[in-house]
């Protein structure tokens, strides 16, 4: 996983990145909504907290909250307790199950392609961060940055490690990420499907919306940019 505040991975010889958002990019829908779902069938999630997010992504949706790190944190209190490699096989087995039939098919296409042409591919999102490194060992991309965990003694302790990876902070991973390894924004592309990535998006040279919202779709037309449906 990218750290975002010093990423130590090396790879050299990446002229091209491309950055994918995760929830609405490459999976339709929202994965820590899924991940509750999922938690709950294997009895990990008393009824009343899978009833209180249910609540909460139906008031996302009408623009009534906002994803806070406060709602990320009470993803992360699923995680206490557990081991880091325990987490990382349950997440494995959460992707095959929930998120692989979810997959958005054309924006999956792009990420194969960018892999195909050489580009290093990069999942910046805002889900728990074993999350996203679980879908990135599935599609095979090593760069992967999420909303950390912290943890002690290799078991999470429930909390956040650090700000959820939304909005701004995407963007600020990306320019990390290209000023570490020597990459031009301008030669990198980003896909991402909602408003809070315009920043995201704006920051590099190929940026494309994937399935945008409406706001997103509006900008998207202004600027020119290409959108994948």
């Amino acid at each position: 996983m990218i750290d975002s505040t010093a990423m130590e991975q090396t790879h050299p010889g990446i002229e091209a990145a491309a950055f994918f958002d995760l929830d609405g990019t490459l999976v339709v829908g929202q994965t820590q909504r899924l991940l509750v779902s999922f938690l709950r069938a294997e009895g990990m999630v008393r009824f009343g907290f899978l009833v209180g997010v249910a609540l909460w992504f139906a008031a996302y949706r009408l623009g009534l909250v906002k994803a806070t790190d406060a709602a990320r944190a009470r993803g992360a209190e699923l995680m206490k307790g557990m081991s880091v490699s325990d987490v990382a096989v349950l997440m494995d087995r959460f992707t095959e199950e929930a998120l692989v039939p979810r997959l958005h098919e054309a924006a999956v296409a792009a990420l194969r392609e960018h892999q195909r042409v050489g580009d290093e591919v990069v999942i910046v999102s805002a889900a728990l961060a074993p999350v996203v490194e679980a879908l990135g060992r599935r599609l095979g991309v090593t760069s992967c940055a999420g909303t950390r965990l912290e943890q002690r003694g290799g078991v999470y302790t429930g909390r956040l490690d650090g700000l959820s990876l939304y909005g701004t902070e995407k963007s600020r991973v990306a320019l990390a990420f290209a000023t570490t390894h020597g990459v031009a924004l301008e030669n990198c592309a980003a896909y991402a499907d909602h408003e809070t990535d315009v920043d995201l998006l704006g920051a590099v040279g190929r940026p494309v919306a994937v399935s945008p919202r409406p706001a997103l779709a509006r900008i998207a037309l202004e600027r020119g940019w290409p959108v994948i449906p």
